[in-house]
C-alpha cells in the first residue's frame, strides 16, 4: 500500500510559515482589523435602526449623544465577542493565507512513500 507524505522546505515567506500558517504578527493584525470592521458594521446597523420611520425624531443635540452612545455600544458589543462577523472573517483570511502559500510555492510537496501497513 502506498501513502503520501507532505514535506516542508526550509524557507518561508514573511507572512506565512513553511506549512502555510500565518505568523503571530500577521494573525494579530488580521484579527484586530476584522474586529474593527465588525465594529463598523455594528455601528452602521445601530445607525440604521435609529433612522427608522418609527423612531421618535430628535433634535441635533440628542442625535449627537445617540451617535456617541451607538459608538460605545458597538465597541462594547465587539469587545464582548461581537456578532461573529469579525471572527468568521479573520478565520477566512487566515485560511486563505494558508491555502495560497501551499498552492503557490514548493514549500510543501506531496511525495509518494512506500510504507506498507502490516
Amino acid at each position: 500500500m502506498s501513502t503520501l507524505a507532505v514535506r516542508a522546505s526550509e524557507g518561508s515567506t514573511p507572512a506565512a510559515s513553511p506549512l502555510g500558517q500565518a505568523d503571530a504578527a500577521t494573525t494579530q493584525k488580521i484579527q484586530k482589523n476584522a474586529q474593527e470592521f465588525e465594529g463598523i458594521l455594528v455601528r452602521q446597523m445601530l445607525r440604521e435602526l435609529r433612522q427608522s420611520p418609527f423612531a421618535p425624531q430628535a433634535d441635533s443635540m440628542s442625535k449627537a449623544y445617540q451617535e456617541s452612545a451607538d459608538d460605545q455600544l458597538a465597541k462594547h458589543i465587539v469587545q464582548a465577542g461581537g456578532l461573529g462577523f469579525g471572527k468568521s472573517m479573520a478565520e477566512l483570511m487566515l485560511r486563505q493565507i494558508q491555502q495560497s502559500s501551499l498552492i503557490g510555492s514548493t514549500a510543501a510537496a506531496v511525495t509518494p512513500s512506500t510504507t506498507s501497513a502490516p
